[in-house]
């Protein structure tokens, strides 16, 4: 165990280092670790090298408050909006292999990441639940990058027998899918607003509605798809705006405890 505390202390700045480091060590050496408290360490070292004059990630640690949970609302916004554009970009470019892939991959993996903090936020009060929320949409978000990358590589060309296309549809299902269920486990924990979780909720289900129905459909699936997957990025961006909102004042205690 201490190797691995050491690795890991390593990731922040050395004056970081130089004024908690051995408190920290000793924090994380006297309690058993989960998978979504390493998260949020590494969330807390990239925090640190960003707000490296208040020097106050340590303090928030010890008060309980994941760093996690402002990073993750700022991945989900990024990715909300990232994933939707390139999606538009590939959408009016009909080439077989757009940027626009690979921005939407870019966002599916910074959403991928929002998920993960913000499940890591509401891991310490209901952990059961939120393993059971964080699943199915991080394996479908997992393979909904690697689609969009593999569309982004080689086009509509299979690799080892898998074509990206199928990758994507079945990511993208298992990511909606998976947002709702997240939705709703948000709304019963009451961990983050429960508003953003009926968002979220709602364009989750309207977003496989359309994308179920634009399935079928012949010259305005286009559109069906955009306005599916519009209303699915603008569900996790208002997650993502609201879990940075109900961060910035716990944060600025943080600092001031510091």
């Amino acid at each position: 165990m201490r190797p691995v505390i050491t690795l890991l202390l390593r990731l922040y700045p050395a004056r970081w280092r130089t004024r908690y480091g051995d408190e920290f060590a000793a924090l994380l050496a006297e309690r058993p670790w989960g998978p979504f408290d390493v998260v949020d360490i590494l969330l807390a070292a990239l925090d640190a090298h960003l707000h490296l004059r208040g020097l106050g990630s340590y303090s928030e640690h010890r008060r309980g408050f994941p760093m996690s949970l402002r990073l993750g609302g700022i991945a989900a916004v990024i990715g909300g909006a990232l994933w939707f554009s390139g999606l538009m970009w590939s959408w009016f470019d009909q080439a077989d292999q757009d940027p626009g892939a690979v921005l939407a991959a870019f966002g599916a993996a910074a959403l991928l990441v929002g998920l993960t903090g913000l499940s890591a936020f509401q891991a310490r009060r209901h952990p059961v639940l939120v393993w059971a929320a964080f699943a199915l949409p991080a394996v479908g978000g997992a393979l909904m990058t690697l689609g969009l990358l593999m569309l982004a590589v080689v086009g509509d060309q299979p690799v080892a027998g898998v074509y990206g296309w199928a990758l994507l549809v079945i990511g993208v299902l298992g990511t909606i899918a998976g947002s709702l269920v997240f939705a709703v486990v948000t709304y019963r924990t009451a961990a983050l607003p429960r508003s953003g979780a009926v968002i979220l909720g709602v364009s989750a289900v309207a977003s496989l509605i359309g994308f179920v129905g634009a399935s079928t459909q012949g010259g305005t699936a286009g559109l069906l798809f955009l306005a599916a997957f519009g209303s699915f990025a603008i569900g996790w961006i208002v997650m993502g705006v609201q879990a940075i909102r109900l961060g910035r004042p716990l944060t600025a205690a943080g600092l001031g405890a510091a």
